[in-house]
């Protein structure tokens, strides 16, 4: 249905992924925590899915309407990637391969309008600590405007990590610190309700071995809980 909405998750975790916590963890560890931390995701999107068609617990997602959530789009970067998104109910869209996000984001949007999505919801795949209570912090700073553009904050408040366009096509996407500024004036120059979503759990995504500390003292989803488990992070990081 048109005014349905697609998420779009974009995900990095080939060999080039993480770069910047080279220092501290090997090329294998940082995949391996790259596609926990896309399981994860990708798994609290699932779940969202499947409230919004009345099938969870609480159902506290809407079951029509521009707040219900048709599926999960993911663009990756390889197989093992790919795996981990039909394993998690999504489609997996190959990325373009330019090493630009915003590239990978018009790729999935694309893919998103033409299985007829009237709001498309963009999400990195390294948020490890996002919940279906995100999402719906979301939709509900959405609302029922026409045009509207709310983006998720990152933890400095420079960066997006989520982003709500309704229609998809309302401003074009400019990931790159520091996004939210730019995110911001285009929805307002595009005449869209235009809403900044700071403190929620997804604001965390991993970068950097202080994010990666910031992870440690938090509560991950499962998987990458395990991923952390089994690295032994915490003898290797400091705190």
């Amino acid at each position: 249905m048109t005014d349905s909405v697609w998420i779009v998750v974009v995900a990095r975790v080939g060999s080039a992924a993480k770069s910047r916590l080279a220092g501290t963890l090997s090329v294998d560890q940082r995949h391996s925590l790259a596609l926990a931390m896309l399981g994860d995701v990708l798994s609290v999107c699932h779940q969202a899915h499947y409230r919004s068609l009345g099938q969870g617990r609480d159902g506290t997602l809407a079951t029509d309407g521009p707040d219900a959530i048709a599926g999960t789009l993911a663009v990756i970067d390889e197989a093992a990637a790919r795996a981990v998104a039909l394993h998690n109910g999504a489609i997996a869209i190959a990325d373009p391969g330019r090493g630009d996000m915003n590239a990978a984001v018009t790729v999935g949007i694309a893919a998103a309008r033409a299985r007829g999505a009237g709001t498309v919801l963009i999400l990195p795949g390294d948020v490890p600590l996002i919940s279906t209570d995100d999402l719906q912090a979301l939709l509900d700073s959405a609302g029922q405007a026409p045009r509207v553009v709310v983006v998720g904050a990152s933890q400095d408040a420079q960066g997006t990590n989520a982003l709500l366009l309704r229609p998809p096509d309302v401003i074009a996407p400019a990931f790159g610190p520091p996004s939210v500024g730019r995110h911001v004036r285009a929805g307002l120059a595009a005449g869209a309700h235009t809403v900044v979503r700071a403190g929620l759990g997804l604001a965390l995504d991993v970068d950097t071995p202080d994010d990666l500390a910031r992870l440690q003292t938090a509560a991950p989803g499962p998987h990458t809980a395990a991923a952390l488990a089994q690295l032994s992070l915490r003898q290797s990081v400091r705190i």
